[in-house]
């Protein structure tokens, strides 16, 4: 007996709308025009007998049947890629691809990788760099290597390393002009930012410190750019040790005081629901986790640190 299915290409652009929550970004993602988008999606809201989307002021957002809809679709889309690309690979390496922001990778799992790589040669790793979380995680991104923890429908989410943070600057701060010799010295020099300030609102209140602004805070939405600030003696910034260690390492950065935070913030690893069972997605989940529990072992002592 023939399947009776919805019109499949109305179902991919259902998908690429829900998914961005706009039939413009859909059109962009299809190369197709915002009309056709709502061609298709008027198709099969006539297919069903029901709309699928609540339309208001120019916005788009599912509505209950789009809801029950979309995992089944988002599903299968997924699995049909992931054939795609094995059968596309033939006897070549399997390609498995990990998001990650570009100082993490840096300063961490470049280094690692090499391993991961000479125990599966079968397996080629892409990293996909990128500031914010992947909205195409399980379809061009396999895994994510994230800042937090953020629950997502269909994803799992696991904890890969706890961030102690601490304040740092350049050795040339702790002794030049408006030196660092008690924490309410903080406040006549730059404070460096890459969040939104509660890092260093939590560690100046540690440290009693209060009163008069800074002379002036720096906000950098990517760490990278704010700990080089940081080296270059621009300021001092809340550091996590994980991120902070080389340039400590190095001499080029040192901390000024006695405040440490231990577990402020942790690493998680996500990826889709249906990968658990990709051989390729399992092999790199189990070795990140060894790498993690290695990292976690080898317990660092930051205080070797301290002026």
């Amino acid at each position: 007996m023939p399947r009776k299915l919805p019109p499949l290409n109305a179902l991919r652009t259902f998908e690429a709308a829900a998914r961005l929550s706009s039939f413009t970004q859909a059109a962009e993602e299809l190369c197709v025009t915002h009309g056709a988008v709502s061609q298709q999606i008027r198709a099969l809201e006539d297919y069903f007998g029901q709309p699928l989307f609540d339309r208001m002021h120019g916005k788009v957002a599912l509505n209950p049947a789009g809801l029950d809809l979309l995992p089944a679709i988002g599903s299968s889309l997924d699995r049909i890629a992931s054939a795609s690309a094995k059968l596309m690979i033939g006897d070549g390496p399997e390609i498995l691809t990990v998001n990650v922001t570009t100082i993490f990778a840096s300063h961490w799992l470049i280094a690692r990788l090499r391993d991961f790589q000479q125990r599966h040669p079968e397996i080629e790793v892409h990293l996909a760099p990128s500031p914010s979380f992947p909205d195409n995680l399980g379809r061009d991104v396999d895994v994510a290597i994230r800042w937090g923890a953020s629950n997502m429908p269909n994803t799992r989410v696991e904890k890969l390393i706890d961030v102690d943070t601490f304040i740092a600057c350049a050795p040339s701060l702790i002794s030049g002009k408006n030196s660092l010799q008690k924490p309410q010295d903080l406040l006549a020099h730059n404070l460096i930012h890459d969040d939104d300030g509660q890092a260093w609102q939590i560690l100046l209140q540690e440290l009693g410190v209060e009163g008069r602004k800074p002379i002036k805070d720096l906000f950098y939405a990517d760490s990278g750019l704010a700990l080089q600030e940081a080296v270059e003696g621009g300021g001092l910034i809340v550091a996590g040790s994980l991120l902070a260690a080389r340039d400590l390492e190095a001499g080029r950065l040192v901390i000024p005081f006695d405040c440490f935070i231990p577990h402020r913030k942790d690493y998680h690893l996500y990826y889709p629901e249906q990968a658990v069972s990709q051989p390729k997605v399992e092999l790199f989940c189990a070795w990140i986790h060894e790498q993690a529990a290695n990292y976690r072992g080898n317990a660092r002592d930051y205080s070797r640190f301290m002026v």
